[in-house]
């Protein structure tokens, strides 16, 4: 079972291919007896062709190269990066499809527009209809090179003298729009610093006036050691410094008044204490100069001297001189310590707020600072001139015109020509409804093929009489379908009659009398019979229930042509 059903496949595809290479062979021959009519068609194409490019006015073509510089690669004077994007000079946001689309556009090319129509309205062109994207879709080339920033710009119009002056205006105005581009650029960055400047000065000042303020209101300036670190505002004085610093001397004055008590006739100490006090200077001298001559002498006395015992009582004069003096000025500076340990105090959040004034002012000074810097180097970028974009070739007229393109438009023509002409003959060939192959003869009449007598007929006469006809017993009709001449029929019938020793043959295309023969034959001529015709009398037998012996086609192919 399934080696039958492979043999079937098999045998489904032999078929279909078959067919194929039939209908393409049927096509083929019908356009090879069409040839005449598809010359004719082609010939028309090509004149029609002909016709077009003789009244089309022809076009001209200019173009020139420009290199898009899009700032990527230009150095800003800018010190800080993050006010380039703040005042509108930040490279990255030119990008390149973004400025092909910008130099497309109206707000570039409507001066050029605008002169075209002009120039086309003096030579008195038809220009009524004429609107800018029309326009640019159907004059303009505009594209990038790939991989690249260079413009390719090509412009065509019927008007030749006026390709190069377009060209050069657009050029020209492509340069001046780099040079407004990046004035523009920088008329928004001057305007943008101006403005914050202004600004800040306003609020830098407030800020400083509120320092001010507050520092008069709490009596913050007028504390010791208050000296500032910038003249505009009152120092940012460290309160609790001064405070720890006034507690500590207080601390100090206490332990160095301890000692001073439990000091007795220690004139080293005593003289240390009072060596750090300037105004106690004279003392200190007259001690030490009382201690060496003490010493002098008892190098040669005894303590029991005289000159002795009253240094020794001069000497105790003075030490407790000393240690009054020492005294009284620590006494002193402990109470102006505590004067300014009692002047540092004040309430609480008032420093923290003091603070939070200064470092506000301290940021808009700064602030303002660097946006003066910005602001003047915005100014000298602005002096600093810069050379428009480079044209790589300049504005250039073809020689020859562009279109219309007469190659191409002949190729059209004869293309279209030859389509439409194959087109024509193969409907042509399906309303005649006429049959040219002995294959679809077969396959519509389902008769066997007995002879084609287009070649060699006498030969294949012969072979019919002999070996098929001469086992027929009987008289022979001749069926004719179409309209066959009838003496190439007679011929027919005359050379059958011969071979087979004149027995009964007759012609006829009435079904009936064909019956009342024994054998039948059908007669059909390719080019003459048609598709119709053969089938309605196949039908007709397998009504009459008569079988016929085969098929002899004359294949005399009278065409018209």
């Amino acid at each position: 079972m399934t080696s039958i059903k492979k043999g079937s496949v098999n045998n489904r595809i032999d078929n279909q291919l078959l067919e194929d290479e039939i209908d393409l062979k049927n096509i083929f021959d019908t356009l090879n007896r069409h040839r005449s009519l598809i010359a004719k068609f082609i010939f028309s194409g090509l004149l029609l062709s002909f016709l077009y490019v003789l009244t089309t006015k022809r076009a001209w073509q200019g173009e020139f190269q420009i290199v898009l510089e899009t700032g990527e690669g230009r150095e800003s004077l800018l010190i800080d990066p993050s006010f380039k994007s703040l005042a509108g000079l930040d490279a990255k946001k030119n990008q390149l499809a973004t400025q092909v689309g910008i130099l497309k556009s109206p707000s570039v090319l409507i001066n050029i527009f605008e002169f075209v129509r002009t120039q086309k309205a003096l030579k008195n062109n038809s220009i009524k209809n004429l609107r800018f994207s029309s326009w640019k879709d159907k004059s303009l080339d505009i594209e990038l090179e790939k991989g690249t920033t260079i413009l390719n710009l090509a412009y065509r119009d019927t008007d030749k003298d006026l390709i190069l002056p377009v060209l050069n205006k657009i050029s020209a105005t492509y340069q001046e729009y780099s040079g407004s581009k990046r004035k523009r650029e920088l008329e928004l960055s001057i305007n943008y610093f101006e403005d914050q400047i202004d600004f800040y000065n306003k609020k830098n000042f407030e800020s400083l006036r509120k320092a001010q303020q507050f520092a008069i209101d709490q009596d913050l300036s007028i504390l010791q050691g208050d000296t500032g670190i910038d003249k505009e505002i009152p120092n940012a004085i460290n309160i609790e410094e001064i405070r720890v610093k006034a507690a500590n001397e207080i601390r100090i004055i206490d332990q160095q008044l301890l000692q001073i008590q439990k000091l007795e006739d220690n004139s080293e100490q005593i003289n240390y204490l009072a060596s750090t006090i300037p105004a106690l200077e004279e003392l200190t001298e007259k001690l030490k100069d009382i201690d060496s001559r003490m010493a002098r002498l008892r190098v040669i006395y005894q303590d029991n001297d005289k000159n002795i015992i009253e240094l020794k009582e001069e000497r105790i004069f003075f030490i407790d001189l000393l240690k009054r003096q020492v005294t009284g000025f620590l006494i002193a500076g402990k109470a102006d310590a505590q004067a300014r340990l009692k002047s540092a105090e004040r309430p609480e959040g008032v420093l923290i707020k003091y603070k939070q004034l200064l470092s506000n002012a301290a940021k808009d000074k700064a602030t303002l600072d660097k946006l003066g810097t910005e602001y003047r180097f915005v100014l000298l970028e602005k002096a600093r001139s810069e050379d428009p974009w480079e044209l790589i070739t300049t504005p250039t007229l073809l020689p020859f015109p562009v279109s219309p393109n007469k190659k191409l438009i002949f190729l059209f023509g004869l293309l279209s020509g030859g389509f439409i002409g194959s087109c024509a003959a193969l409907i042509l060939d399906k309303r005649k409804d006429i049959i040219f192959s002995m294959i679809e003869m077969e396959s519509l009449g389902q008769w066997p093929l007995l002879g084609d007598l287009s070649v060699d007929a006498e030969e294949s006469l012969e072979l019919l009489a002999t070996m098929t006809l001469s086992e027929c017993d009987g008289s022979i009709s001749l069926i004719v379908v179409g309209d066959i001449d009838d003496l190439e029929l007679l011929n027919l019938c005359n050379s059958l009659k011969q071979l087979l020793n004149n027995r009964e043959i007759t012609i006829t295309k009435d079904l009936k009398e064909a019956n009342k023969s024994a054998n039948l034959i059908v007669v059909t001529s390719l080019g003459i019979t048609t598709k119709k015709e053969l089938i309605k009398t196949r039908k007709k037998l397998l009504l009459l229930k008569t079988s016929v012996l085969g098929l002899i086609s004359l294949n005399s192919m009278k065409v018209e042509r």
